[in-house]
């Protein structure tokens, strides 16, 4: 009779390997159904610039999370916006990082992992230096033109509630908005704080450009195509994991 080893997994391991082996799926992009392969490279998108801590933060968290899953993983850049909108049509598996509640009527196809993966704090930023802001309320009833940045969606929910949509300039690059503040075509730009780790403000172009107060603290969350819905609790429970052995 011909013997067989068995390899015993970790229980947690055990678990979401079952559950992939018996229930997982992958569509091709047109939506075919195919089983999914052990080694199966999974890619995310995120707004962060890949020079921001933040990129490298969950670029390096998701590697580790996926791996033990039993998967590749790539993390990708792209245009705010871009990013969401090629999650939620499957051109990607997932999104990295984004609020809690993201509109479902606009992005019926992602899914929530119920874990959050990172605490963002968005901050304005203005070339004068005499305003400050506290929180989105001090924003209301200002003359101030305010930039954002299309697909940043916190700010695109939260700031046409304080500010007249006159006022309010969407533009697709961060340091777009960046350049027109030092122009003077804009008073303040909301974003993370993360875009001081980015190239183009190390370089010191917009040593002008300065923090004058913080707008908001969120969490934000990971998000899967709902082709991968066999994924979120194995890979919130691989997070949580992690997350309790000290990885963030």
């Amino acid at each position: 009779m011909k013997a067989y080893s068995v390899i015993r997994l970790p229980a947690f391991l055990s678990c979401s390997f079952l559950l992939l082996m018996t229930s997982g799926f992958a569509f091709t992009a047109k939506g075919a159904e195919k089983p999914l392969q052990q080694n199966q490279k999974i890619v995310f998108t995120t707004v962060a610039l890949q020079p921001m801590s933040a990129f490298s933060k969950l670029s390096a968290i998701y590697t580790e999370a996926f791996r033990r899953m039993g998967y590749g993983f790539k993390l990708i850049n792209q245009p705010a916006e871009r990013a969401i909108v090629d999650a939620n049509e499957g051109a990607v598996d997932g999104e990295a990082a984004r609020i809690v509640n993201i509109d479902k009527k606009t992005y019926p196809n992602l899914i929530r992992v119920p874990f959050s993966i990172l605490t963002v704090i968005d901050v304005a930023y203005s070339t004068d230096h005499s305003i400050k802001v506290d929180g989105w309320q001090s924003l209301a009833g200002k003359p101030y033109r305010v930039g954002l940045l299309k697909g940043y969606k916190s700010v695109e929910q939260k700031l046409p509630l304080y500010v007249n949509e006159t006022q309010i300039v969407r533009l697709s690059d961060p340091e777009q908005c960046m350049k027109m503040l030092l122009a003077k075509r804009l008073d303040l730009f909301i974003f993370s704080n993360e875009i001081e780790d980015s190239t183009f403000w190390q370089s010191g172009a917009y040593r002008e450009v300065k923090c004058v107060g913080i707008v908001e603290k969120k969490l934000c969350y990971p998000w899967l195509h709902k082709r991968h819905q066999n994924l979120v609790r194995p890979l919130a429970d691989t997070l949580k994991t992690m997350k309790s052995e000290g990885w963030f």
